[in-house]
């Protein structure tokens, strides 16, 4: 297997009259250039990822008429190989891109964090609903958004939140009347994919943890097929993996686990569970928690281990 240092563009620009000749002042420019690295750093722990991403500026990235910066996010090799090597399956760059906003899922769920932020304006969130890979947030007015789990996670992380709100925090001063994400692929394109003006900056301001709601809900009870990755009898968690994610799972199906202890069931890595099972999740202090519950294993199926033969 080859593997090669992993890079994605990001593009981001300010816009307005103080801008014209593509200047701008370092007190402004500074805080915002590292929270926009520390956006990228804490939204990808807030998403499951266990590595380091280099935060780089493209050569050649500024452009006159705006201040117009190109991003490189990088996982390089080295961290690739322990990915490899240990087995690990974190999120990747494509699941961060999606979040920040430049993922293939941009329309469909209201691309990325910014736009969420942006889409929900001043109004409040009345309840949340995870439906396998989407969620339905309600707000208020009845309107009903939808975006990511991951889109979520970091909507509902402290570090993100305060992270946002300084990277839009120059809009505040004279001459700076925009901020965008831009398409990374087509430099001379300055459409934005989403642009933030003076009138919303008090919207992206990060709210405190102390005042956010707590939240706790289960999904209804749901049916799938889940791949066996690996168990962990010490803590009673059971590594799964439904074809496109992989999560840790608790069993509380009590005829099952004490076939398992008796040994009455042999299982191995690559057998499928037929399952039944809900989604927990709570807020606490602006931190989001998942929890895979299986309440019935139906079936057990074991996975081939013979070649099959052509007569």
């Amino acid at each position: 297997m080859v593997l090669v240092s992993e890079i994605k563009k990001a593009r981001i620009a300010y816009s307005g009259k103080a801008l014209d000749d593509g200047t701008m002042p370092v007190r402004d420019l500074a805080p915002a250039l590292l929270a926009f690295s520390e956006l990228v750093e804490n939204a990808y722990k807030a998403i499951g990822g266990e590595r380091q991403i280099k935060v780089l500026l493209n050569q050649d990235s500024l452009n006159k008429g705006s201040f117009d910066i190109t991003f490189l996010l990088n996982l390089d090799f080295a961290e690739q190989l322990k990915m490899f090597v240990s087995g690990a399956q974190a999120n990747g760059l494509s699941d961060l891109m999606t979040v920040l906003g430049w993922g293939t899922t941009f329309t469909a769920v209201g691309g990325g964090i910014f736009a969420l932020v942006k889409k929900i304006g001043a109004r409040k969130i009345k309840k949340i609903d995870s439906k396998e890979n989407r969620v339905e947030m309600m707000l208020d007015d009845g309107e009903t958004i939808l975006t990511t789990p991951n889109t979520l996670k970091v909507f509902m992380n402290v570090d993100c939140r305060l992270s946002i709100e300084k990277i839009v925090d120059p809009l505040k001063q004279s001459g700076i009347d925009s901020f965008s994400l831009r398409d990374p692929n087509r430099p001379d394109d300055k459409a934005p994919l989403v642009d933030i003006n003076k009138r919303e900056v008090d919207i992206f301001k990060a709210p405190p943890a102390e005042e956010e709601a707590d939240m706790d809900q289960k999904t209804s009870e749901m049916e799938m097929l889940a791949r066996i990755i690996t168990v962990n009898f010490e803590l009673g968690k059971w590594r799964l993996s439904d074809g496109n994610n992989t999560f840790w799972a608790s069993i509380e199906d009590n005829g099952f686990l004490k076939q398992v202890e008796r040994r009455d069931l042999a299982f191995r890595k690559g057998d499928t569970l037929r399952i039944k099972y809900y989604i927990h999740q709570t807020i606490r202090n602006g931190k989001l928690a998942t929890e895979y519950v299986v309440t019935h294993v139906i079936e057990l199926r074991e996975a081939p281990r013979q070649i099959k033969l052509n007569f």
